[in-house]
Parts: C-alpha cells; structure tokens; sequence
C-alpha cells in the first residue's frame, strides 16, 4: 500500500515491482537452460533461443526501472 489517499499504489513502485520479477524470470530462464543434459545442434538452437528470451526480459525489466525513476522525478 502507498498511503495514497485514493488507495492506489504508487505507480513507480508497480513499475518496480514487475521489474525485478522480470529480471527473476530471466535468471530462472538462463538457470533452467544451464541444467539441461541436452546436446547438439537443436540443443544448441533451443538454448540461443532462451538466452534471447532472457536477455529481452533483463531489458524490458531496464526499462520499468527507467520509468520508474522517470514517475518518482515527477514527484518531487
């Protein structure tokens, strides 16, 4: 809870909050990816593929925390 009158939640905060889940997702990702016991030209196209997925979620997660800053400089 902010403590916003309204009893919205600070908007910042949200964009925050998806963020570091976001950036968990890509750490899971890459973790799961490691783990396989997979080999050979498919293996190896399947985990360029995660490692683009992971990579995109690391920078959408950049730019939640790139807005958020943005939201709290618009606070103060």
């Amino acid at each position: 809870m902010s403590g916003r009158p309204d009893g919205e939640r600070d908007p910042a905060q949200g964009l925050r909050t998806h963020a570091a889940l976001l950036r968990e997702r890509a750490e899971r990702l890459r973790g799961a990816c490691a783990a396989l016991d997979w080999k050979g030209p498919q293996a190896d196209a399947f985990r360029a593929r995660v490692d683009e997925l992971a990579l995109r979620c690391t920078r959408a997660a950049e730019g939640l925390t790139r807005s958020a800053a943005e939201f709290d400089g618009l606070k103060g």
